[in-house]
């Protein structure tokens, strides 16, 4: 039996990010078919690992077959282990697994030292490796953000010694390293067309990237609204994500700062509601900024109730100052059946094309202005929601994958 290994940058019972989610989810939905699969995550560093390993601990069991390493620390920019017995420990994980094919969702945490190893020691072994976000070609947290807060369109030697202030051969042998590295996977994926057309660019051949979504597990039909619920849910506003600077959250309380000044003059009442962030979060990141009365903090929230949270409100707000690949916020809200107001780049403009509105990324008046122009107007709200089509499921990211790897698993009965 074809024994899976996926293996992720960090783990999301730790920490909940998309791409440790996407990986997760995966492995889930393998091991309720009965597959042979293992998952392997991180923490992301030496303070996050403190919490939760104890002295010499390298490895937390959350089941037999679900494991999160220790993650000791990297070099962002070569993305190596600055010490090799660390490097040396993680292959060593890695290889006693004895996986017949390895599924990279990233290689944060596990190093290109790490993937060069692994596949000089299994040379018979698929490997294949999800690029969840520009890090091969931005050595900026793989972000194509410059250090000035600019959004970075092409990376060159030249561009990025003005902004990492670095030499320029530094970036010709890191490029070389990177490519090394992706050459290395029997099979590249991408979850958006935006994010392996920007490694097209770079230098990976053409069609070498297939394009596949990340699955979500809960696709099923939003419930239908009435002519009532049309009108309510057009007054809300939602914000799903974390108080982070490329989220925007700051864009977004600047807008609602501008529609402050006029609410008074508003035909009805609104509501923004933000979800995963707390007032006090807030504050600690943009003091100078007051959120008006309207906008309220909701703090964290279950990860499962996602879907049907969204439900109740007639736009999700996706504000984010960075390229996003493919946010899963974007999923859920096709899910909930509930359109959003996104940035006008990356994968956020893929991704919202046809349903959702978009303004200029990181115009508060701009954001202002799409957020009145949908308020408290239901016939909109109804036209934008009749064109959201339903995300890929776990089954459909399943077989779309099995045929872009050329897997053939052996059909088991489920767990």
């Amino acid at each position: 039996m074809t024994r899976i290994v996926i293996v992720s940058h960090s783990h999301p019972a730790l920490r909940y990010g998309g791409g440790e989610v996407a990986a997760y989810r995966q492995f889930q939905h393998l091991l309720a078919q009965g597959q042979d699969v293992y998952f392997v995550g991180s923490t992301i560093g030496p303070e996050d690992g403190a919490r939760f390993f104890g002295p010499g601990q390298r490895v937390l069991g959350f089941t037999d077959r679900d494991f999160c390493m220790r993650g000791m620390g990297m070099d962002s920019f070569s993305m190596e282990h600055p010490r090799l017995e660390d490097e040396d420990w993680t292959l060593d994980f890695l290889t006693a697994l004895r996986g017949d094919v390895y599924h990279f969702h990233h290689f944060w945490n596990i190093g290109a030292g790490t993937i060069r190893r692994l596949r000089g020691l299994l040379p018979n072994a698929r490997m294949i490796c999800t690029l969840h976000e520009l890090t091969a070609i931005c050595a900026n947290h793989g972000q194509m953000v410059k250090t000035s807060g600019e959004l970075c369109h092409a990376a060159s030697d030249v561009a990025c010694t003005a902004c990492l202030h670095r030499a320029p051969v530094d970036f010709a042998l890191r490029r070389a390293r990177m490519s090394e590295m992706l050459d290395l996977f029997d099979v590249l994926l991408s979850p958006s067309h935006f994010l392996a057309e920007r490694f097209e660019d770079w230098g990976i051949p053409k069609g070498r990237i297939a394009v596949i979504e990340n699955g979500l597990d809960h696709v099923g039909p939003p419930p239908a609204a009435d002519g009532d619920t049309l009108v309510a849910r057009s007054r809300r506003f939602a914000f799903f994500g974390q108080a982070t600077p490329t989220k925007g959250l700051d864009v977004l309380v600047r807008a609602a700062m501008l529609i402050d000044r006029q609410a008074g003059d508003l035909p009805a009442p609104i509501a923004l509601d933000v979800y995963g962030v707390t007032a006090e979060a807030f504050a600690a990141m943009w003091p100078q900024l007051k959120a008006p009365a309207w906008m309220r903090f909701r703090g964290r929230y279950r990860p499962q109730d996602c879907v049907s949270i969204m439900q109740g409100f007639g736009w999700i707000i996706i504000p984010s100052v960075w390229w996003e690949n493919s946010p899963v916020v974007i999923q859920e809200a096709r899910a909930a059946g509930t359109p959003m107001i996104a940035s006008d780049i990356g994968g956020m403009a893929e991704k919202t094309a046809g349903w959702g509105i978009q303004f200029r990324v990181g115009d508060p008046d701009a954001l202002a202005a799409a957020m009145l122009g949908v308020h408290d107007r239901p016939d909109i709200l109804a036209e934008h929601s009749a064109c959201i089509e339903k995300p890929l499921d776990l089954e459909g990211f399943d077989r779309d994958w099995r045929a872009a790897c050329g897997l053939q698993l052996e059909p088991q009965a489920k767990a």
